[in-house]
């Protein structure tokens, strides 16, 4: 099987997207070839990818295709890979296999390149589940870093994806759980919290049992983290899990109370097999985010709900 090109959901323009062929490079040696069966999109990366943010932030110059999201059935194999790979489904974080486009991170094709290491087999995990390990190993690394310690308060604002999943990996840790949002609906979806707290109808710190030992903060939003440290504890740690434009907080809080703050970028090359092994134990669960669904034809919708629908915590991509 020789394939050289591919469909793809190309970024062709601030906040333009096109469904185009593209073409795909000579697999090199240690490269497998995937079909695609299921993708995601990751809102905040892709929303800021949309809006041209990332064309200097990252160097990711339009025309551009996006995801990291990406599960499919290997089915080509370069010189120096085992052909027992051929056929095995496998989770890829993006792919850079392509001619005259940028991959951003180049997830979003019918047919997608890697190296063979970077090709994870699922080795019988739910392929739509699976769409979500690059989340799922984003939120353990952040939780990894802050070192949580069994019996903490933990404090989570945020129940998107990215929140829910780093709460599921605190609980592992052992912490004792808050997590906030301002949509009962995620609260509703969340499966792990020792207390729920919407804060647009309830006063969070008539909440909290204790002080906080640990903020994680994966709503993106600089206030929201100024609103609530004076809720920590005298050298409490904040991890900040969204994506910021700006550091911008009142020192005095911080300055009083000796607080440390911790940034997480994305996972780690062995929170990968980590997440993997969670999610076969069933202590990591995702394929409940999946709350929209949509054949590839309706990628533009698919985009909308990701996007600017609060009800939608991840919305799944059909390419089959």
């Amino acid at each position: 099987m020789i394939i050289r090109t591919a469909q793809a959901i190309v970024v062709s323009s601030p906040n333009r997207m096109t469904f185009s062929d593209v073409r795909l490079r000579e697999l090199a040696p240690e490269e497998v070839l995937i079909r695609t069966l299921y993708t995601s999109i990751s809102a905040g990366t892709e929303r800021l990818l949309m809006a041209g943010q990332l064309v200097e932030m990252a160097n990711l110059p339009f025309p551009c295709i996006p995801g990291y999201e990406t599960v499919g059935e290997i089915v080509e194999v370069g010189a120096a890979v085992s052909p027992n790979y051929v056929g095995e489904l496998a989770f890829v974080g993006g792919s850079y296999g392509y001619e005259g486009v940028t991959p951003a991170w180049g997830g979003q094709a019918s047919y997608i390149t890697t190296h063979y290491s970077k090709a994870y087999l699922l080795n019988g995990l739910d392929p739509v589940a699976a769409v979500a390990i690059a989340p799922a190993a984003t939120a353990w690394h952040g939780v990894e870093l802050i070192d949580i310690k069994p019996g903490e308060l933990v404090l989570v604002m945020g129940q998107g994806p990215i929140g829910q999943l780093a709460a599921q990996a605190a609980k592992l840790k052992g912490a004792e759980l808050i997590v906030c949002d301002t949509v009962q609906d995620r609260l509703d979806k969340a499966i792990v919290g020792d207390i729920k707290v919407n804060i647009t109808t309830t006063s969070l710190k008539s909440q909290l049992p204790a002080k906080v030992d640990v903020m994680i903060d994966a709503t993106g939003k600089m206030e929201v983290i100024g609103t609530n440290v004076t809720a920590m504890r005298d050298r409490g740690r904040v991890l900040l899990l969204g994506f910021y434009r700006r550091i911008d907080l009142d020192f005095a809080w911080p300055f009083l109370k000796e607080l440390s703050f911790h940034t997480s970028r994305e996972w780690a090359v062995e929170d990968v097999p980590a997440v993997m092994n969670a999610m076969h134990l069933n202590k990591i669960q995702t394929g409940y985010l999946f709350t929209h669904r949509y054949p590839v034809t309706e990628y533009q919708e698919a985009y909308a709900s990701a996007l600017h629908n609060p009800y939608c915590l991840k919305a799944l991509i059909n390419w089959q």
